[in-house]
């Protein structure tokens, strides 16, 4: 309010207004849509010993100082999984009841048999131990069960029919160590997470939770249960007092620094959250101002006030950090957002900070911060170019090093975890002495040889594939869809209303998950176990399930399988079926031909092939009239350019690849499995 903004982590973020206006602040207490408001970089920010280029530790230091003047802050805190620890402090009384567990493993693992009243009862004793030795103002206590509950080691009880799964046997047990507390002393609370996988473990418990009982949902990773705004819903309608979400934001190991997340989704979710009873936001990130600084203070913002104008926070952040260069830096941020390039970028978002640096004064504080970004730049260079040698990866470690003192990229993790090959021999990398931090000149001398050596940049298409202008032509030939290896998901707009018939089945068995938008409408186990027919093509025989499913007209559905050979079969005429290559879906052997359309303004197709010389007789585009159409290489890494004559414009492809390692990187990645017609 009076000015001050700490846009990142480093000092050249900072900004103070040229005149200090106090505000008028209104003689009330002021409250934040969240609650609670946390994040943390995957890998963390302790590097276990002193490292040379810092040796007191201030990337983590700075980080914690901008969180504060962020107003990230949180009263409960995920306390992780307790059943190991419940065993080490317990040893001698666990190990004298070994009728309290199922075996060995669960006694290691402290998953105890809730139908034990003395077992329960040494549960909640240890659990009072941990409160009385609390401090602070705020306590929860965690009683989160081990990874792998509902395994063999994690008995139901038989005599205690309102605990119907796992689910609700680790929710009885939150909800009996929530009666020694107050439920309504708003200082403590009883917490835990609803996640895992099989069908059972993220679902909400069949009977009420105490006000005192804090459960923290992730619904977009790691549960089979629910759709996940449906899993949202349900717990809110389940928990008498309120919730936390952990969420999955460019998480280090899963992005390894690059930028993975769309800004334009922060509102729309965190308004969601709001409105069903979340106020805890726990944000799984990477601490690192290169891909996610502004992402970062955006949602710093938003969970301070959810309904603030994103328009306008974002605006303030580009023309605050980078006047006159706020529409370049636009741009890059924004196809990191929407269209990110993987190795394509590098050229891309140089090209974007070139236009950027012409705009503003040199040495201003807005070529400065510009400067840093082409710093992060060059990593994301060397990240692409990295060959999985150790001399590749020393000349990527170095560099991290003398730029770490900018806090772009989370160094900690890079440095104890596993994430940069070769691994043959452990992570092995640079010791870092003798290293100096980059200087701005050499940043400068170092972006403009990156800018001399940049591919080419290619256009991306703005044509946006619209499911309305879609026209059915021709059914799945049914010898196409037959090896399921993987997770098959395709979706589709329902043209019209009422019931449509599809089959599905496995070679042995396989999940079918049929959902709409908002909820799962069918999750069932079929194959040979359970199934109305058998169907034989070319010597294999699939056990298929038959299937009504109602839908209604203009809305989307989603269909899923996993593994075991699974296939599909859409009976229902009209319907076209599409999916977005790039994820592990079917089998390599006889992985089918895809059809995709290619918009009018195209005039070349860029693609990703991990396959450079195909697989299976396959690795090319065929146009219109079945002419392979040669590849040519970009210059990046496995990415590869197909051009595209006017005569084939606005027109059918097929891509044929062999294996289900490729996706299109300039036109949408979309394909199917049966021909149709777009009308542009």
């Amino acid at each position: 309010m009076t000015g001050f903004h700490w846009y990142g982590p480093g000092n050249n973020w900072f900004i103070k207004p040229a005149t200090l206006k106090l505000p008028e602040v209104p003689g009330k207490w002021m409250e934040p849509s969240f609650r609670n408001r946390s994040f943390f970089g995957t890998g963390g920010l302790d590097f276990g010993t002193i490292q040379p280029y810092d040796p007191g530790n201030l990337y983590q230091q700075k980080w914690y100082d901008w969180k504060r003047r962020n107003r990230f802050n949180a009263d409960f805190r995920n306390q992780g999984h307790t059943g190991q620890a419940f065993y080490l402090a317990n040893k001698d009384l666990l190990d004298a009841h070994p009728e309290w567990f199922s075996g060995e493993s669960g006694k290691l693992n402290g998953r105890i048999r809730i139908d034990q009243p003395a077992a329960v009862r040494a549960y909640k004793d240890w659990i009072r131990k941990i409160y009385n030795a609390a401090t602070g103002e705020f306590i929860a206590l965690g009683v989160e069960p081990e990874d792998g509950r509902g395994g063999a080691d994690d008995p139901l009880p038989a005599r205690m029919p309102a605990v119907k799964n796992h689910a609700d046997k680790w929710w009885w047990l939150a909800n009996e160590v929530a009666r020694d507390y107050p439920e309504n002393d708003k200082h403590i609370v009883i917490t835990a997470l609803a996640y895992g996988d099989g069908r059972y473990n993220a679902l909400a418990p069949s009977f009420p939770l105490r006000k005192n009982v804090y459960p923290i949902i992730i619904p977009y990773a790691f549960q089979q249960a629910y759709q996940p705004d449906e899993m949202v819903k349900v717990w809110a309608k389940r928990v008498n007092g309120r919730l936390g979400i952990y969420d999955y934001w460019n998480i280090t190991e899963w992005s390894r620094g690059m930028p993975q997340f769309n800004i334009y989704t922060i509102q729309p979710k965190l308004q969601f959250w709001n409105k069903n009873k979340i106020d805890g936001v726990n944000l799984e990130t990477t601490d690192a101002a290169g891909p996610v600084g502004h992402v970062l203070w955006l949602a710093g913002q938003l969970q301070w006030d959810v309904n603030k104008n994103f328009e306008q926070l974002y605006d303030q952040y580009l023309d605050d950090c980078f006047g006159k260069a706020g529409p370049a830096m636009r741009n890059m941020f924004d196809r990191w957002s929407k269209n990110y390039q993987d190795a394509g970028e590098v050229s891309l978002s140089l090209n974007d900070l070139k236009y950027a640096s012409e705009k503003v004064a040199k040495e201003s504080p807005e070529a400065n911060r510009i400067l840093e970004m082409k710093a992060y730049v060059h990593f994301m260079k060397l990240y692409y170019e990295h060959d999985g040698t150790q001399e590749s990866k020393n000349r990527l470690f170095n560099y991290l090093y003398r730029i770490h003192h900018l806090m772009l990229v989370q160094t900690a993790a890079f440095v104890g975890q596993n994430y940069i090959l070769p691994l043959d021999k452990g992570n092995i990398v640079p010791d870092g002495k003798n290293i100096k931090p980059v200087t701005h000149d050499e940043i400068e001398r170092q972006f403009k040889k990156d800018l001399q050596v940049a591919r080419p940049v290619y256009q991306l298409s703005a044509f946006n594939f619209d499911l309305d202008k879609v026209k059915y032509v021709e059914p799945i030939v049914n010898t196409v869809w037959r090896f399921g290896g993987y997770q098959c998901v395709f979706y589709f707009k329902a043209p019209l209303s009422g019931k449509i018939s599809i089959d599905v089945g496995a070679e042995t068995e396989t999940p079918f998950v049929f959902s709409d938008e908002d909820q799962v409408l069918i999750r069932e186990d079929v194959g040979k176990s359970n199934k109305d027919y058998t169907e034989t093509i070319m010597g294999r025989s699939w056990g298929m399930k038959k299937f009504q499913i109602p839908v209604e007209k203009g809305k989307r559905y989603r269909l899923q399988t996993s593994y075991g050979f699974a296939r599909v079969k859409m009976n229902t005429p009209g319907i076209v079926l599409f999916k977005n290559p790039g994820a592990e879906d079917f089998d390599n052997y006889a992985y089918p031909v895809q059809y995709f359309y290619v918009p009018k303004s195209a005039t070349e197709i860029i693609y990703y092939d991990a396959f450079p010389g195909g697989q299976n007789e396959g690795g090319f585009l065929a146009a219109p009239d079945g002419k392979h159409i040669q590849r040519e290489p970009t210059g990046d890494k496995n990415t590869y350019r197909v051009p595209v004559q006017p005569a084939y414009r606005g027109k059918l492809w097929t891509a044929n690849f062999g294996h289900p390692s490729w996706k299109f990187k300039n036109i949408p990645n979309i394909t199917s499995l049966q021909k149709f017609e777009y009308h542009e």
